[in-house]
């Protein structure tokens, strides 16, 4: 069965945006092309549930998972013929990054299970479920022991373990304990040792000087601290760069959880053999469905005057028809949709393809892309979203890799920490500033210590310490 498409759609598609006016079949195939392979399955199922002219082939129905679709990308410039047909890792390549969307509680909890007691679980599940989305404590401590009938000591205890997890300052009450605490992770940091005079003079400022500071009355916080104003200006400087008002920042709220999250299941499979890059589409192929075939049945024998039906039944045959039609044609053009943008990735990425490697990224913008495969940006955007990769290597990543140069830095500096990091002393985020100013990209411990916590990435404390753990 040849699936029919969107010839009128798809060249409208391609020139015009989007209106309201757009006909159903542009409308369901905008939708298909956002959702993951997972979605799409949902969205199949339930299609077949409630149309009953849309019904999977015999070769479909034989299939315990859903069919495959599989194209092969011709690569460019580079000798594959020492290859076996199919290229395999000899040893199996846990994926070095994947960047689920990273929950604030999930990452603290799983932090703070390293270092509380059998009987502290409770209060600290209670606390870690009371933060706010600023990453700020939304409760009090003194009815947090009312609430478990314990003494308020116990619950400072667990507070105070809960306060020197990451990220820096999560857990504090007010702004003036989450400057304060980042002060002091950064006491904490080995990297900033040679600084600590400094650091203790900013603390002092944050502890005794926090009315002049809000206020910004800095003749005030020269004569208390005892410094001059250019110090005063340095002072500010650090504040305003160095500590940040939210330590939520790059997370979302999520709730606590024993089970480490799982790995995504890639929507798209690339495989290295003798003619290139093999891309497997994972999903439903709309060769897989076909018009029910006792509908074309009932339709025929109204054409041949065999069958008369009512007002009623004409409609009902009409919309299934055309509905089931129309859901093919979409998920045909999804497939082709899909099939565009691999084809121009993998020419354009050839070498992150073949190595995994973040260095080898090149900067790209869906707008770029639109360029490259005669696609719309809109249709870029929509297609590329909520999609996973899986690279030759075993390495899964988000689509978003080859637009978002934060995701591209976060891969490195997991590539970093694969490479130089040694069990007993990890790297600190100023040493993975400058391992990745060595390649060319210069950014600031900050700006580091944000891109590990918006991909996953613990500090180098608790990379220790889960180490530790096993």
């Amino acid at each position: 069965m040849t699936p029919p498409s969107f010839r009128a759609q798809a060249k409208a598609q391609a020139t015009v945006k989007p209106t309201l006016q757009a006909s159903p079949g542009l409308k369901l195939l905008a939708e298909m092309l956002a959702l993951s392979s997972d979605d799409l399955t949902k969205m199949v199922e339930q299609e077949l549930e409630e149309n009953p002219a849309l019904e999977m082939t015999e070769e479909a129905s034989l299939q315990s998972e859903p069919p495959q679709l599989s194209i092969t990308v011709l690569s460019t410039g580079e000798s594959v013929t020492s290859l076996d047909d199919s290229f395999t890792p000899e040893e199996e390549v846990e994926p070095a990054l994947y960047a689920p969307p990273l929950e604030l509680k999930q990452h603290v909890w799983g932090q703070l299970q390293l270092s509380i007691t059998p009987e502290e679980r409770a209060i600290a599940e209670f606390l870690v479920e009371s933060l706010d989305d600023r990453g700020y404590l939304n409760t009090d401590v003194e009815e947090v022991a009312l609430y478990f009938n314990t003494s308020l000591e116990a619950v400072e205890a667990v507070l105070a373990k809960l306060h020197q997890c990451d990220p820096p300052g999560v857990g504090a009450r007010h702004l003036q304990e989450c400057l304060l605490l980042q002060v002091d992770a950064l006491r904490n940091d080995p990297s900033w040792h040679s600084q600590l005079e400094w650091l203790d003079l900013v603390r002092e400022a944050i502890q005794t000087a926090w009315d002049e500071l809000t206020r910004s009355e800095w003749d005030k916080l020269a004569s208390r601290l005892k410094v001059d104003s250019e110090t005063v200006k340095a002072l500010m400087h650090f504040i305003r760069s160095e500590l940040r008002p939210y330590p939520s920042a790059g997370f979302e709220l999520g709730t606590p959880t024993d089970s480490s999250q799982a790995v995504p299941e890639p929507d798209i499979v690339v495989r290295l053999t003798k003619a290139g890059f093999e891309v497997e589409i994972r999903g439903y192929k709309s060769s897989h469905f076909q018009v029910s075939e006792a509908y074309l049945d009932v339709v025929q024998k109204i054409r041949e005057g065999s069958l008369r039906t009512n007002t009623h039944d004409n409609e009902h045959l009409r919309h299934y028809l055309n509905r089931a039609q129309t859901f093919i044609q979409a998920l045909y053009q999804r497939e082709q949709t899909l099939k565009r943008i691999m084809n121009a990735l993998a020419q354009h990425q050839q070498s992150f393809f073949f190595t995994s490697d973040g260095r080898f990224l090149q900067p790209m913008t869906r707008a770029q892309l639109a360029q490259l495969t005669g696609l719309h940006p809109s249709t870029i955007g929509r297609a590329v979203r909520n999609k996973w990769l899986q690279l030759p290597s075993g390495v899964i990543v988000s689509m978003q890799v080859f637009f978002n140069p934060a995701y591209r830095i976060a891969m490195l500096i997991q590539q970093i920490l694969n490479q130089y990091e040694q069990p007993d002393r990890p790297l600190t985020d100023a040493e993975i500033a400058r391992k990745l100013a060595e390649m060319g990209i210069h950014v600031a411990r900050r700006t580091v210590g944000k891109y590990r916590a918006q991909y996953n990435i613990y500090s180098s404390r608790w990379r220790g310490r889960v180490r530790a753990a096993g």
